[in-house]
């Protein structure tokens, strides 16, 4: 037998009816295994009790336990594709030709497909199984609970669940939608396997919410302060829809760009010149409608009205070198007017007003309570301690006090600023129990989310990754699990991961590869030796 079946060729047990070990007495027709050794033969003992009791009737189950449908291919076959799909993060036809050249193994692109599926079938199979005793020793779990849909066009949300401090995905599943109903069902899931969290973190959606308080009833929760400071950056920006307004009424920066059309954009002489200067700048004030503002959403028109206000300087500093060299160039006169009056008008100036003040207040409210950014994504916030908590909420009513004086306008901004302080604080502020410290975000959740598209993205070229998440993001998620250090020591060291695959129930193996076929959408699923099966 080859050396990889032997878990398979165990003798088998007692009869159930005497306890008499059953006997040889026959044996089934060999087997042709591809392994990654070649082909290999292996003859079959069936078994039966001497007393010739039918319950102890036995045949190995080896064949079972091999790649449906044909049982032609060996798990180390199963095992080598896989860890080449997602270990190395290879595509298919670089799989195949790896296996072709490099073990002089020729496997049909199908089949690579099919083998890839049942890898992370049996992966996610072998984590639910190990994960609930493992996370025992954990005296119970900090759980962080969140969704994601594939932004190119995806059809399911993959909501999962993360162990806050180990970085271990506990469970994953794909979801029609954030529904109450269907957020719900998949916390059902998660309290059978695990049972109830000491604390869990969520963002400030409704549905989880609601769903959170009916499965997980008492447990204490927090909630992430990305989304927290996110949600109350409207709240304190009252005036930025008035300067949104202001700047686009009446064809106002329509009218720039417009104008940035009828001039050059390359030329010679200090005029010509002069004139494509006019386009760029005129263009770098577009631009700046697309750009993020230095928060942690887009604020573009606060960047408008800075680079205008630069751009009204920088003309008038050309006008005056003009002057000097007896230079009239009518297109720079025209900029510096058109974005002065731009700049002046009344919606303009009154949204400026109150906006540099409220925007004082969000980003100290940030910075004090450490929850800063910068443009190019959010970091995982550090906890806080009892004593950190004093300081922040101190910190906080320090800035309140000093937004409130600087006039009547700044104080019911402040009052709904504190109310929300107050309905969230319980939230914001929920200590993990036993520990007394404050873990205050699910970014690194959020993260394990972009890198499985990521790596989704790499294996296709980007043409299939909101197919791929539809269909395997449950499955993607569990193996997320092999780059996570506290896994890789607790849950991996030792462990044969034939051994393990070889005892699971192939019956239950082909259901859940079904099941993924099915979440494709009606997508066929191609199997070896050229046949295929439909979606039905």
């Amino acid at each position: 037998a080859p050396p990889l079946a032997r878990t398979s060729l165990a003798p088998p047990p007692p009869c159930p009816a005497c306890g008499i070990p059953p006997k040889i007495q026959g044996r089934r027709e060999s087997t042709t295994l591809l392994t990654l050794q070649g082909p290999e033969t292996i003859a079959l003992d069936n078994w039966g009790c001497p007393q010739g009791h039918p319950e102890g009737a036995w045949t190995s189950s080896f064949r079972d336990t091999l790649a449906a449908p044909y049982h032609v291919f060996g798990l180390d076959v199963m095992l080598a594709v896989g860890l080449a799909r997602f270990g190395l993060d290879l595509p298919e036809k670089r799989v195949r030709a790896l296996f072709e050249d490099g073990c002089a193994l020729p496997l049909a692109q199908s089949t690579i497909s099919r083998l890839s599926v049942e890898f992370l079938v049996r992966w996610r199979m072998f984590c639910e199984e190990r994960l609930p005793l493992a996370t025992r020793a954990l005296g119970g779990l900090v759980v962080q609970f969140d969704g994601t849909g594939e932004p190119s066009g995806g059809k399911r949300v993959t909501y999962r669940a993360r162990e806050a401090r180990t970085g271990l995905t506990l469970w994953a599943d794909p979801l029609v939608s954030e529904s109450e109903g269907e957020v719900a069902r998949f916390y059902q899931t998660f309290q059978e396997r695990y049972g109830t969290p000491v604390l869990s973190l969520r963002d400030d959606g409704t549905a989880a919410k609601k769903a959170m308080a009916t499965i997980f009833p008492g447990m204490p929760v927090g909630e992430d302060h990305w989304h927290f400071f996110d949600n109350l950056g409207p709240v304190i920006l009252r005036d930025y829809p008035g300067l949104m307004k202001g700047l686009t009424d009446r064809d106002g920066l329509s009218d720039l760009t417009k104008w940035s059309h009828t001039l050059p954009v390359a030329g010679w002489g200090l005029e010509t010149l002069e004139k494509v200067w006019v386009r760029a700048t005129l263009e770098w004030i577009e631009g700046a409608r697309a750009h993020p503002g230095g928060f942690p959403w887009e604020l573009a028109y606060v960047e408008v009205a800075k680079r205008l206000e630069r751009v009204q300087t920088m003309a008038g500093k050309l006008l005056a070198l003009n002057v000097r060299l007896h230079q009239f160039v009518p297109e720079v006169v025209k900029l510096k007017e058109r974005v002065e009056a731009l700049r002046n008008r009344e919606g303009v100036r009154r949204a400026l007003f109150g906006l540099r003040s409220e925007i004082w207040l969000w980003e100290e409210l940030r910075r004090v309570a450490r929850v800063e950014r910068d443009r190019r994504g959010r970091e995982e916030l550090a906890p806080l301690t009892r004593a950190d908590v004093v300081e922040v909420k101190a910190a906080i009513e320090a800035a309140g006090e000093k937004f409130v004086s600087l006039g009547d306008w700044a104080r019911p901004i402040w009052a709904t600023v504190a109310a929300r302080f107050e309905e969230h604080g319980p939230y914001l502020w929920a200590e993990v129990p036993g520990l007394g410290v404050v873990i205050r975000s699910t970014v690194a959740l959020e993260r394990d989310h972009g890198a499985d598209r990521r790596r989704i993205r790499h294996r296709t070229g980007g043409r299939e990754s909101a197919v791929e998440m539809d269909v395997h993001g449950g499955l993607l998620a569990f193996w997320a699990n092999v780059r996570c250090p506290w896994f890789v020591e607790h849950g991996l060291k030792g462990v044969n991961l034939w051994e393990e695959f070889a005892r699971q129930d192939p019956g239950e193996v082909a259901r859940r590869i079904e099941a993924s076929r099915r979440k494709g959408g009606g997508r066929g699923w191609s199997y070896g030796r050229g046949k295929k099966r439909d979606s039905s």
